[in-house]
C-alpha cells in the first residue's frame, strides 16, 4: 500500500503529510490513516511526523484544518489534533524535534487564554 510505503521511505516522491491529505479526502476519514501512522515504528515515520507537525501546528492552533477539506472538516480537524496530542510527543522527542515544537503541540490540548496567552503560541503578541 502506498501509504505504508510512504511512511517508511526516507525520501518519498510526495511528502507524507500530502499523501495523508489525499488518502483522507479520498476516503472521507483521517482515522484509519493516522492509526496506520501510529502503528508504523521507526525513525523515518517519526521524521515524517515531525515534518507534518511543523507544517500543521500553526493551523491546528488556530482551530483550522491544515488543508482544505471537501467534507467532514470538523471531524477531520478534531482527529489530527487529538492524535498529535496522544502520539506525537514521544515520537517527536525520539527524532530530536525542538522543544518549541513539542511545546506548541502541547498547546493543542489547551483552550482560551491558556493557549492564546502562552508566549510560545505563534500568534502571541508582546
Amino acid at each position: 500500500m502506498a501509504w505504508a510505503y510512504t511512511l517508511t521511505d526516507p525520501d518519498p516522491a510526495v511528502p507524507a503529510h500530502e499523501v495523508l491529505v489525499v488518502c483522507a479526502e479520498a476516503s472521507g476519514t483521517v482515522s484509519w490513516w493516522l492509526h496506520t501512522w501510529a502503528a508504523t515504528p521507526g525513525a523515518v515515520a517519526g521524521r515524517h511526523l515531525a515534518d507534518a507537525a511543523a507544517r500543521w501546528e500553526y493551523d491546528l492552533l488556530g482551530d483550522q484544518l491544515p488543508w482544505s477539506a471537501w467534507e467532514n472538516e470538523q471531524e477531520m480537524h478534531a482527529e489530527p489534533t487529538a492524535w498529535l496530542l496522544r502520539h506525537a510527543p514521544a515520537r517527536l522527542s525520539a527524532v530530536g524535534a525542538s522543544g518549541e515544537l513539542l511545546h506548541r503541540i502541547g498547546l493543542l490540548g489547551l483552550t482560551g487564554p491558556d493557549r492564546w496567552e502562552d508566549p510560545h503560541w505563534p500568534g502571541h503578541r508582546y
